[in-house]
């Protein structure tokens, strides 16, 4: 027994390191701590903006309007146009509002109606386009907070080596550097993934344009047709 107590004695007690992200990010001073926080509302105010965006741009778009040039162009050729104007009203797709405002332009010059059209779409494209800018500077804010939290970080780290008495730990200085990089990393962290929800709304949109320019080229072709 005796000799089972010295040889626990003479062992070291070893403990096992778990790695903690979570931990190490919100291992520095209140300062860094802050900057954290700060990043991730940042997170979460990108991940907010991007999924109500989303479901607004799909609601928008969804709709099957496969037959809806048919329909107007149908009604046109009768010679209905407030029936057409009517069809539109009760759609109330962004298409539809476009439509609306050319139809009741016909027989006006062509330059009016498109320029009629043209205004409805942008308000249509502002529409959809709303908070983006917001989830536009995440991306280039949330690296540079990061940035900032680890230059505060690096300085701490060694203002309390140069300030330290006696043998020095490297464990003191090892701590304070991994610390200061998490503040990067969480950073990175967050602009990644918010620019590619920027970038995926953007993809969004321009298909949105896209289908609008076609859309407007129909009626065109409609109100021109030689009858």
């Amino acid at each position: 027994m005796f000799l089972q107590a010295a040889a626990q004695a003479v062992t070291p007690e070893t403990q096992e390191q778990v790695f903690s992200f979570w931990k190490i990010i919100f291992h520095g001073n209140l300062f860094a701590n802050i900057v954290m926080c700060t990043v991730l509302a940042l997170g979460v105010f990108s991940l907010y903006i991007f999924l109500e965006r989303l479901f607004y741009i799909n609601r928008m778009l969804k709709i099957n309007d496969t037959n809806l040039m048919n329909n107007i162009a149908d009604l046109l050729n009768q010679g209905r146009v407030d029936a057409a104007i009517d069809y539109c009203e009760r759609q109330n797709t962004p298409e539809a509002r476009i439509l609306e405002k050319g139809i009741t332009r016909i027989g006006r010059p062509i330059s009016d109606i498109v320029s009629a059209m043209e205004s409805q779409a942008q308000i249509e494209i502002s529409k959809l386009e709303k908070n983006l800018n917001l989830l536009a500077s995440v991306p280039s804010l949330a690296p540079m907070l990061g940035l900032l939290g680890t230059v505060i970080g690096l300085i701490m780290a060694f203002f309390s080596m140069s300030n330290a008495e006696g043998s020095f730990s490297p464990k003191t200085l090892s701590e304070g550097i991994y610390t200061a990089l998490g503040q990067t990393a969480m950073g990175l962290a967050v602009a990644i993934p918010s620019n590619f929800f920027y970038n995926l709304l953007l993809t969004r949109i321009d298909k949105f344009v896209l289908k609008v320019q076609h859309l407007s080229t129909d009626f065109l072709d409609i109100i021109n047709k030689p009858s």
